[in-house]
């Protein structure tokens, strides 16, 4: 049977891609960063979808069976989490530029404003993305999980208000306060202090200029991208249940939405909306070409790779060459033992009288200071010839 998606191998190939980029960047130094938790959220659970939804798509790529019943639970409550987690990072991290911009400092003064920011940012990137994934979605969720043809496990929301609230909500409210609330005063505060805030971010080893405004890009992207597929969704969701029912009902109810709750198959071409649904799941591979862009080929994450090659042909017992373009490992110092402070050759023949050794001596000297100027020449290290009354030749 061939492939439902037209374009197969291509999505598949980049989700996989995506996750091993991904994967990379969470090796950097940079992303583990206290205040950079926005973006280390945002890194973690993309990189879980886009390697669950390549898999997705390699195994039911030509077909739509019901299969895998407990991966599928795991993998559409994963989708739900990242669904939520997308605008939520984007919200922790412009509102972590602004307090970095407007406080002149990464790190919040005091140890209890400390404390209330991680627990802001843990709740906004953690804890709601679990329980919205969690019970919330439990209320909507009309079937166990869908599994739609060429693309995998689905989740499966109720068509209805509550349902659309709970599923899309996220991806419209929290990308709108960032461009409304900080988005805004970042960028004012740029422009009119734009000379303390240049002296400020070259002059902190935290944030570079360089890293600040890649952060800011890595936000901007996140939401040009998922406010209007956010929008989209919803619009279509609403105007696809009006034209099928006629209505669009507040809450399908507990009992309908419970009962015959089996899995569903679902063809590729049944899905209403389908080359919106399908341009839809290319914001995370995009998203994720991008963050790797931004955060990942820089010389600091070159740094991290190596380091972690190097570490891993530790184990194994290899030792993995040097780079040439020095973000490898320096070798070591090598430090030579200190030389002899005087070092004597005497040559003696016995046999000859004290004229013969007098002048061999004379010609051994000459020998000597023409094999040490021939060195001196080659690129050796430079050498000393000392002629000593008493005792010969004297090399330092």
């Amino acid at each position: 049977m061939a492939p439902a998606d037209p374009t197969y191998p291509l999505y598949p190939v980049a989700c996989l891609v995506a996750s091993c980029m991904l994967l990379l960047v969470l090796l950097t130094s940079f992303i583990r960063h206290s205040w950079n938790l926005g973006v280390a959220f945002l890194c973690f659970w993309l990189f879980l979808e886009s390697l669950i939804v390549g898999i997705n798509a390699i195994i039911w790529s030509d077909n739509a069976d019901i299969k895998y019943y407990v991966y599928c639970d795991i993998a559409t409550h994963i989708e739900e989490i990242t669904l939520v987690v997308k605008p939520m990072s984007t919200f922790i991290i412009t509102r972590r530029l602004y307090l970095i911009t407007s406080l002149r400092s990464v790190h919040l003064p005091g140890l209890a404003a400390k404390r209330r920011e991680l627990a802001i940012e843990c709740t906004l990137g953690l804890i709601i993305p679990l329980i919205v994934a969690g019970p919330l979605y439990y209320i909507v969720q009309s079937y166990r999980f869908g599994v739609l043809g060429g693309f995998g496990c689905e989740t499966a929301g109720d068509n209805s208000v509550l349902g659309l609230f709970i599923a899309w909500s996220w991806s419209v409210i929290f990308p709108l306060l960032s461009m409304t609330v900080y988005y805004p005063r970042v960028i004012w505060i740029l422009y009119c202090q734009r000379r303390d805030a240049n002296e400020f971010l070259q002059s902190d080893n935290s944030v570079s200029r360089t890293n600040y405004f890649r952060i800011f890009a890595l936000a901007s992207i996140d939401i040009f991208l998922t406010l209007p597929m956010g929008i989209v969704n919803i619009v279509l969701s609403i105007s696809g249940s009006i034209s099928n029912t006629g209505s669009f009902p507040l809450y399908g109810g507990w009992t309908a939405i419970h009962t015959d709750w089996d899995p569903v198959g679902i063809m590729a071409g049944a899905q209403l909306g389908g080359a919106q649904g399908y341009f839809s799941r290319w914001t995370s591979p995009v998203l994720a070409f991008a963050i790797f862009g931004l955060f990942g080929a820089t010389r600091e994450a070159r740094a991290s790779y190596w380091r972690a090659i190097h570490t891993v042909c530790g184990w194994v017992g290899c030792i993995p060459m040097s780079d040439t373009n020095g973000t490898g490992p320096a070798l070591g110092t090598i430090e030579l033992g200190e030389r002899p402070r005087d070092s004597t050759i005497d040559l003696e023949i016995g046999g000859r009288t004290p004229e013969d050794d007098a002048e061999s001596g004379k010609e051994g000297e000459v020998q000597v200071l023409k094999g040490a100027l021939d060195a001196e020449k080659m690129g050796g290290s430079s050498l000393k010839c000392v002629a000593d009354r008493d005792d010969g030749l004297v090399f330092k």
